[in-house]
């Protein structure tokens, strides 16, 4: 859990050089979609890059840990402008981008694999536990 609370913090803090130290050089990350296959290292950076440009603000809302793996559950909120409001200092709202739930699993204080689900339910389902369990 130690590895999962290092890369968030540091990813929140734009660390992006040590989030990437904590990736397995052959770590798999697997999609909700089936058909899609397993990015890889190159992309996971490239994705991580991304998404912290894009300036959103995560929030952890859970690590739920079973030997190796550990569900990961946050939300992502951001801020949008009014794209046909072309005044500098508009009104900002805050809004939830979306939820996520995943097993990240860690090998040596590396993450080596990411499975992403659609739910906690899945999420826990997969890692073998029921939610009335928490």
């Amino acid at each position: 859990m130690n590895t999962i609370l290092r890369g968030y913090r540091a990813f929140v803090a734009g660390d992006l050089d040590t989030v990437a130290e904590l990736l397995d050089p052959d770590i798999e990350w697997f999609s909700v979609a089936p058909e899609q296959p397993p990015a890889d290292l190159d992309e996971v950076r490239t994705i991580l890059t991304a998404r912290h440009a894009d300036g959103y603000r995560i929030e952890l809302n859970r690590c739920i840990g079973k030997g190796e793996d550990v569900l990961v559950a946050f939300r992502a909120a951001g801020v949008e402008k009014d794209p046909d409001d072309d005044r500098l200092l508009q009104s900002r709202r805050t809004f939830t981008i979306g939820r996520y739930w995943g097993i990240v699993t860690v090998r040596e204080g590396r993450v080596v694999r990411v499975r992403d689900y659609p739910g906690l339910r899945p999420g826990l389902e997969a890692l073998g536990l029921e939610e009335g369990a928490l």
